[in-house]
């Protein structure tokens, strides 16, 4: 047993040796079990997890920044006298690849403000979206390529050295 499998049991544990089994104690069981992965990560067998997780975090702090970011700065263009809102479509090679990755960028892209995924080629490599608010095409891309870069960390985090050989569980 891995990763999240092991810290959700690790959780259930936890409530049923509080004595009360609620959706408190289980967030607490499930963060004493997530120490206990970080303690012993090679012998619990959750290095993939943990870096995961990390990769999570990583995105979600990530995300809230930008959002934060593209909200102002639509703001700004909507209260000027003349928006220069510089309407554009562009076309972006993916590197993400899966249903998972591929609808999570594109809810990415288009839960901010100025962009807007409007569809995949049917290869499913190249990203087509709407953008306003940006000078240049270019810019355009750039913008959702260091969203896809983010993203790729939490999907496809980097193995430890000693474990990069074995297959991931």
């Amino acid at each position: 047993m891995r990763g999240l499998a092991l810290n959700l049991l690790l959780a259930v544990v936890w409530a049923l040796f509080s004595g009360e089994v609620s959706s408190r104690e289980l967030a607490v069981g499930f963060l004493v079990g997530f120490l206990i992965l970080r303690l012993f990560p090679h012998g619990l067998g959750a290095e993939r997890y943990l870096e995961r997780s990390r990769g999570l975090a990583g995105f979600i702090v990530f995300f809230l920044r930008e959002l934060t970011a593209a909200n102002i700065h639509v703001a700004l263009i909507a209260l000027r006298r003349d928006p220069q809102l510089n309407p554009m479509i562009v076309a972006v090679p993916l590197r993400v690849r899966g249903d998972l990755g591929l609808t999570l960028l594109a809810a990415a892209i288009t839960l901010m403000p100025g962009t807007v995924a409007m569809g995949l080629s049917p290869d499913r490599r190249t990203l087509y979206a709407h953008a306003v608010g940006l000078k240049t095409p270019q810019a355009a891309r750039e913008s959702i390529v260091k969203v896809e870069e983010e993203l790729l960390r939490f999907l496809q985090p980097e193995l430890p050295a000693a474990s990069q050989g074995e297959v991931p569980t």
